[in-house]
């Protein structure tokens, strides 16, 4: 027996049922797998998740030094929520002109839109002069 042959014939029969897919077919998978991806990246960046978000102090007199008791807070929010976020400002109280050590309450808080605390911070705010 000639090999040569054996592997031509061999050949043949594959070549000739195997099986062609139209440039249709694979733009339409390639459709569906995109659409697909699409469906997966909303439903994540859509999860709720928790990260801590730094405090940045808005206000108060030039004459005094501010510092937080704290430098980060847990906030709770969608996951595109929590990427957008860059700070949660902390405005100072009016009434924080004197030395000393104030509490800082919850409505001297901004928070970035489509976030909430995960707790209620115990934050205190030290004021000394210059």
């Amino acid at each position: 027996m000639n090999r040569k042959h054996e592997n031509e014939d061999l050949r043949l029969e594959v070549g000739q049922h195997a099986t062609h897919r139209s440039r249709f077919s694979l733009i339409v998978a390639a459709a569906v797998c995109l659409l697909l991806s699409l469906v997966v990246w909303l439903f994540v960046m859509n999860a709720e998740d928790t990260a801590y978000v730094t405090l940045e102090i808005k206000g108060g007199a030039a004459e005094c030094n501010y510092v937080l008791s704290d430098t980060a807070l847990e906030v709770g929010g969608a996951i595109s929520a929590l990427k957008q976020a860059e700070c949660i400002e902390v405005l100072v109280p009016e009434d924080a002109v004197l030395e000393g050590v104030y509490v800082i309450q919850l409505e001297d808080l901004v928070l970035p839109e489509g976030l909430s605390l995960t707790e209620v911070p115990n934050l205190t705010l030290t004021v000394s002069k210059k």
